[in-house]
């Protein structure tokens, strides 16, 4: 037929370009960077905007029951499509890396172009085609078998490379192990403190007890200085006034939690037991004092530096002077402590620094 030879001539010269493979598709939940994001992350990796000819995209970003980001991809340039499933934390992440997937897939060395550039959002135009030489048509006396038009050469699809691994972010508060907590320092108190005595001196009587010590937080170390009202002793015509001055020192235990503390006691005083005689050959001294003490008691700190006290001490008496009356026939004697003297005090405290 007379049209077989210009039909095969017409599908050798005119064979049409294949149809744009499509554009970027981007489908995020809220919060994350939307496709003009992507746009311009592409292009800043790039150096340019891709158009829709060159690159064909469709990503779709999901939250995973454990809270993280999934991004499934595919990338279609130049008739090969690859895609990738990613995962991360952060949202913004996924933008990227699809940006350097789809820069790395039109042009391999755009890993090393610095994606903060800017870069104008304009499509950039397309560089014209080169004019292809048409064949002349052939003569038509001249026979020639039908050509099967050859579809134009593609180029050999370039595999990305696998992008690298985001990028983890570790807090360096968590690395650097963290200070122990400072060591309380010790504190100190003064404390006065008034009750009655019972046992020490001839009756019962009042007294005045001072303390100043160390408080640790679970310990104290208290030094006391006691004072007793004089009392009388009577033996007919004669008689005999005692009072008691004694320093003493303990230790303690803190029990106890918020503002209650109960403090359990040991330790021991000295001191001088003063008489004073009256009657016929009366005369006034000074004997000596030593006494084991325990004691046990409650303390409300219903202040910062403020605390209200009470406590019961018991003593033990180990050494006390006693007074006699001298007669030449037979010493009568006046007074004699008892071996078991019980203290009832109760005292305001002042504590500086208390690590209570």
């Amino acid at each position: 037929m007379p049209f077989a030879p210009l039909l095969a001539a017409l599908l050798v010269t005119q064979v049409p370009e294949p149809p744009a493979e499509g554009a970027i598709v981007w489908q995020a939940p809220p919060g994350c960077p939307d496709r003009a994001a992507l746009e311009r992350a592409i292009a800043g990796r790039l150096g340019r905007v891709p158009t829709a000819q060159e690159l064909a995209l469709v990503g779709q970003i999901g939250r995973t029951s454990a809270g993280r980001y999934h991004l499934d991809l595919r990338l279609t340039v130049a008739g090969h499509t690859q895609t990738r499933a990613l995962t991360t934390r952060q949202c913004a992440a996924l933008v990227d890396a699809a940006a350097l997937l789809s820069a790395l897939a039109l042009d391999p060395s755009a890993a090393a172009v610095d994606p903060a550039l800017p870069v104008e959002l304009e499509p950039s135009p397309e560089p014209p085609l080169p004019d292809e030489p048409i064949e002349p048509d052939p003569p038509a006396a001249q026979t020639a078998p039908p050509v099967e038009p050859t579809p134009p050469a593609r180029p050999e699809p370039v595999d990305a490379p696998e992008p690298p691994p985001p990028a983890v972010v570790v807090d360096l508060a968590e690395l650097t192990p963290s200070p122990p907590p400072p060591r309380r320092r010790p504190g100190g108190f003064l404390r006065l403190s008034g009750g009655f005595e019972v046992g020490a001196l001839p009756r019962p009587t009042a007294g005045l007890d001072f303390a100043t010590g160390v408080l640790w937080r679970r310990a104290r170390l208290e030094f006391h200085g006691v004072y007793l009202g004089p009392q009388t002793e009577a033996r007919g015509v004669n008689s005999v006034t005692v009072s008691l001055f004694a320093a003493g020192v303990q230790g303690c235990a803190r029990l106890g939690r918020a503002r209650l503390e109960f403090p359990l006691c040991g330790g021991f005083e000295m001191g001088g037991l003063r008489g004073e005689g009256r009657g016929p050959g009366a005369r006034t001294g000074t004997g000596f004092w030593t006494a084991a003490r325990v004691s046990a008691g409650v303390a409300w700190h219903f202040h910062r530096l403020l605390s209200l006290n009470f406590a019961v001490q018991g003593l033990l008496r180990l050494a006390a002077a006693r007074f006699d009356l001298s007669d030449p026939d037979a010493p009568v004697r006046l007074f004699e402590p008892s071996p078991v003297s019980l203290r009832l005090l109760l005292g305001l405290e002042v504590r500086l620094g208390d690590p209570w």
